[in-house]
């Protein structure tokens, strides 16, 4: 069967991460980033014998009346789509749009989706829900569309009965063995369109693991992939790097799992598959890592195999927010982490969220002060947002913190949040504080002008950070106007959610 899989455009042009618990707008320490879940299904239906067509219209600049002549020149019987929590109301509506040139089986894939299956079903005319990982429900599914069969049987799904009813079938038991798992379908897509800032060369995600045994309270990722960690094994994960490298001349990567470091013999073993295959010089890799999980033997073994960047969610620098989001970790663990980090020769990305229970004016410039001594490469700031079905949601709705009920609003540059002492208002002027506290420092600037080694280089840093400081710090608004495909910074590459 023709089945067909989009990332969707916004109704505003506004371009967007989606990719299970990082979302957000591009134009942030974002760049154009592989919607990587979208291949690997396509992967996994291409192993049935379906035909596939892969259609990511945020990195390939198509709008909906695009979307709709594609859908209508390839005419197929299914027609699955990428969802988030801060594009769903958009996202809804682009379904609406395309349902009017088709009459294929319409499916969506996301946390949003998942978490809310029977209001995003009620609200728009998709057929079905895939809930959780989506691979193998996307072959159950796409199989019983072509057959005909009773949708009742299809694990992992919600669905809407002609009369309208929603039925939520039983959940699928997660893949157990990810090395059966296809690898990722990237004959389907552009490569060239997903490019590292700075570097200006393409890359790609490798997906290395999944499930996450911690409980930080504003974290999805439980929801959509488990708490229980499964590993690909070594020699797995670089038979795909390797192919990417040799088929499809990508040699960036980041290692895409909830916390690439979680089992330090896997990391090993991968560091050691890549040299024993001479691939250690060829290609560049980051990753993201918890700051508890890394130590001085393990991070020069990563240097040595090619990482060239580590992201850590090291969330506070105030013990008591660090306890209070059941972070797992502390503050001195992520001071150490981030010196060994550097001394490695790996450059740092730290991820930081305001607005957590227990935030205040006074914890919120703890922790600016935390991470100027830190001093990552780079920073992110967030604000703290209550994920549908997130414990942060149910303390919000209990404590009356959250400010409004539109998910288009639920963005990390947004605060909706107003904690006991501290505003919505008093939260978006903080992080703004923290952005020009720690990006214009002189002894910052005077480091990152060290590496620009080109006037190409130059233009683009500036071109970067103009467009960083206009959409992703400066809008306090949530009105959403287009931005360039353009329009991205740093090297790697994360979520704060580690």
């Amino acid at each position: 069967m023709k089945a067909m899989i989009v990332n969707p455009p916004t109704c505003t042009g506004m371009k967007y991460i989606r990719e299970g618990r990082c979302e957000q707008r591009l134009n942030s320490f974002q760049y154009v980033m592989v919607p990587i879940s979208l291949p690997m299904i396509a992967g996994a239906l291409e192993a049935k014998k379906h035909e596939v067509k892969l259609l990511d219209c945020i990195a390939n600049d198509v709008d909906i009346e695009g979307l709709k002549k594609a859908v209508q020149e390839f005419n197929p019987g299914l027609v699955l789509f990428n969802m988030s929590t801060a594009t769903s109301s958009s996202d809804l509506k682009v379904i609406d749009m395309i349902r009017e040139v088709s009459k294929a089986h319409f499916t969506v894939i996301g946390n949003h989706a998942t978490s809310l299956p029977e209001e995003v079903l009620a609200a728009c005319t998709l057929d079905s829900v895939i809930r959780r990982e989506p691979e193998l429900t996307a072959q159950d599914l796409v199989d019983a569309v072509e057959k005909g069969r009773d949708l009742i049987k299809v694990l992992g799904i919600s669905y809407k009965r002609a009369d309208g009813t929603i039925v939520n079938n039983e959940d699928r038991p997660f893949n157990e063995n990810l090395d059966d798992l296809p690898f990722a379908a990237r004959h389907l897509l552009d490569n060239a369109k997903y490019t590292l800032p700075v570097i200006n060369e393409p890359y790609t995600l490798i997906i290395t693991s999944r499930g996450c045994p911690y409980s930080c309270i504003y974290c999805t990722a439980y929801q959509y992939y488990g708490k229980k960690v499964r590993l690909r094994s070594a020699e797995n994960v670089v038979d795909e790097m390797q192919e990417c490298f040799e088929k499809h001349g990508l040699r960036n990567f980041t290692m895409w799992s909830d916390t690439f470091n979680q089992n330090r013999n896997f990391v090993m073993e991968v560091c050691a598959e890549l040299k024993k295959r001479g691939l250690e010089k060829k290609i560049r890799w980051m990753a993201n890592s918890r700051v508890d999980h890394v130590d001085p033997e393990v991070l020069k073994e990563m240097r040595t195999s090619g990482c060239i960047g580590v992201s850590y969610g090291v969330e506070s620098g105030v013990e008591e927010i660090l306890k209070n989001m059941k972070k797992g970790a502390t503050a001195e663990q992520a001071r150490i982490a981030v010196r060994q980090t550097k001394e490695a020769g790996i450059e740092v990305l730290t991820h930081i969220i305001f607005g957590l229970p227990g935030e205040t004016m006074e914890t919120i410039k703890e922790t600016i002060k935390y991470v100027k001594e830190l001093d990552p490469d780079y920073a992110q700031f967030y604000c703290a947002i209550p994920f549908p079905k997130t414990e942060l949601e149910a303390m919000g709705k209990k404590e009356g913190w959250i400010t409004t009920e539109d998910y288009a609003k639920y963005e990390l540059n947004q605060p909706i949040l107003n904690l006991p002492g501290l505003s919505v208002e008093q939260l978006q002027e903080a992080r703004k504080m923290a952005y020009r506290d720690f990006y214009l420092r002189p002894s910052y600037i005077l480091k990152r002008l060290k590496k620009i080694k080109s006037f190409g280089d130059l233009l683009t840093n500036y071109r970067q950070a103009r467009d960083f400081i206009s959409s992703w710090i400066s809008e306090s608004s949530t009105e959403k106007t287009p931005i360039s495909a353009t329009s991205q910074v740093p090297v790697v590459q994360s979520s704060p959610t580690h």
